[in-house]
């Protein structure tokens, strides 16, 4: 039979899945104290890539398991606390019983020479340089476990970053990222749409979906009216990080429409994006609803001004073109209401915070007051005493909705630097590889990804989005998508002749 002949030709490589995977179960063991859904969930991928090795293509399975289960929040905690801004916890995460393979194969083939050596941009280096100052605060400052939960959740980012992109070596891989993106969006759109018909949530907070006093506080604040309006939340924790999320994403799936993909993946992906849109709408996020017109202002703008990139996709051009009118005109009312007649409290309690960040920021303007530590410093610098500040937030009192006045507040003028300046590096990046046209699937898989940074950058003004474990993961992953294509442009431009065209290269079968 073919999977036995499968298995039989991937003897060692079975061996290490199958290792890896009992190890991981081993975690599952340890953890026994959570809930059922977690271990179950942790239990199945631990022993799933085990099992599922003998389709043929082990590192393309850890790759898409990577990329779909970054966006959930299942994990085993350990010393967890209250907390919001930044992680709360040491975790181990669904996630990472793809992506620790997948490490593992990289470092085997490098050892081995079939691999080249890893490669460093200067997005490792400006992020390494928050990690060390977040490092400082372990070691000097009062709230060192707070900064080290938040220390250990920046490196786990970048290990993902680092491998994402080094993995993504050919357009197959790439189409591939592409529909796992897709199919984590339409999980958390599923459940949205669930969530909005019986106007309650589904009791998957293991996986990521917020528990019913935070909904409940969220669908109060929009008009305080109890009971008036009902925002879905998905899987992302609350509504305005879905609808970041989606902001996030929905460029990607919108210019992968544009690649050389099957029909039927094409019609799924469309009516991804068609149903994103559609929870975007309903998260009432006006930050996300701003991020996700700039992104896709930025889609309209690279269309139009590079025809030759959709002169193969005629029809559907234009369908895109036809249909930006008519979703304005259906999402109008809703928009409108949400702008005019909602409680102006959220806007002025953002607006005290970033006054309280500033306060902040005057007092340690180099260094700042420690990683993760905003929350925790509130009570010197709010005009509410410790009573009123739980009457008003309850037990879990909020940071700035701001995370680029977080990071400024936190890690001082030098971090805030290092964060800026990691930005528009891979803004610069991301831009320099729209000069090419090696590839459809990359050139669009970069031009979504470019999207969805500026609809992030933008989003960064009213929320903390890369500050939250799971989102966080979904973010650098599809920055990795950006230094990924740049590399992947830089190495086939070199084989080209001299003088010849940038003209795209053969594509392989689509997925």
């Amino acid at each position: 039979m073919r999977w036995l002949s499968t298995l039989a030709g991937h003897r060692k490589e079975a061996g290490l899945a199958l290792t890896l995977g009992l190890l991981a179960a081993l975690i599952v063991i340890l953890g026994a104290s959570a809930p059922s859904i977690y271990a179950l969930a942790l239990l199945g991928a631990a022993l799933g890539p085990a099992v599922l090795y003998v389709v043929g293509n082990p590192r393309l399975f850890f790759l898409v398991g990577t990329v779909f289960t970054a966006a959930f929040g299942l994990s085993i905690n350990f010393m967890r606390q209250t907390h919001i801004g930044g992680a709360p916890s040491f975790a181990i995460d669904l996630v990472d019983f793809f992506l620790l393979p997948l490490l593992a194969f990289q470092i085997r083939d490098r050892i081995e020479g079939r691999m080249p050596a890893a490669q460093w941009s200067l997005a490792d280096l400006l992020w390494w340089c928050l990690i060390l100052l977040g490092g400082l605060t372990v070691l000097v400052g009062p709230f060192r476990t707070f900064a080290a939960y938040e220390v250990v959740r920046m490196v786990k980012c970048w290990v993902l970053f680092h491998v994402v992109a080094s993995e993504l070596v050919r357009e197959r891989q790439f189409r591939w990222m592409l529909l796992a993106l897709s199919a984590g969006v339409v999980v958390n759109v599923v459940v949205a749409m669930v969530q909005f018909a019986l106007k309650r949530e589904l009791g998957l907070q293991a996986l990521g979906e917020p528990a019913s006093d935070a909904v409940a506080g969220a669908n109060y604040g929009v008009y305080l009216s109890a009971g008036s309006v009902y925002r879905v939340s998905g899987l992302m924790g609350h509504p305005n990080l879905l609808g970041a999320y989606l902001a996030l994403l929905l460029p990607i799936l919108l210019t992968a429409l544009f690649t050389p993909l099957r029909t039927g993946a094409r019609v799924l992906l469309a009516i991804a994006t068609c149903g994103g849109g559609l929870a975007l709408l309903l998260t009432l996020s006006r930050s996300a609803w701003l991020a996700f017109a700039v992104a896709l202002a930025f889609v309209v703008l690279a269309l139009v001004l590079r025809p030759e990139w959709t002169r193969r996709q005629p029809l559907l051009k234009g369908a895109l073109f036809a249909a930006l009118p008519v979703g304005a005109l259906l999402a109008a009312p809703t928009i409108l209401k949400r702008i005019g007649a909602s409680d102006i409290g959220a806007l002025d309690f953002r607006r005290q915070w970033v006054d309280i960040a500033y306060q902040m920021i005057g007092d340690k303007p180099l260094f700042g007051h420690g990683l993760n530590a905003f929350r925790l410093h509130i009570l010197e610098y709010a005009p509410y005493g410790n009573a009123r500040m739980t009457d008003l937030f309850g037990p879990i009192w909020p940071v700035v909705h701001n995370a680029w006045m977080l990071v400024w507040a936190e890690q001082g003028t030098l971090g805030f630097a290092f964060y800026v300046g990691l930005h528009a590096y891979l803004l610069v990046v991301a831009a320099r590889n729209l000069r090419h046209r090696l590839s459809a699937t990359v050139a669009m898989a970069n031009l979504g990804a470019l999207c969805g940074l500026l609809a992030l950058m933008v989003d960064g003004f009213a929320s903390f989005f890369v500050r939250v474990p799971a989102p966080s993961r979904v973010f650098w992953i599809v920055m990795a998508v950006i230094i990924a294509a740049d590399r992947w442009n830089r190495r086939n431009a070199a084989l080209r002749p001299p003088g010849s065209a940038d003209q795209p290269v053969p594509n392989s079968r689509p997925a």
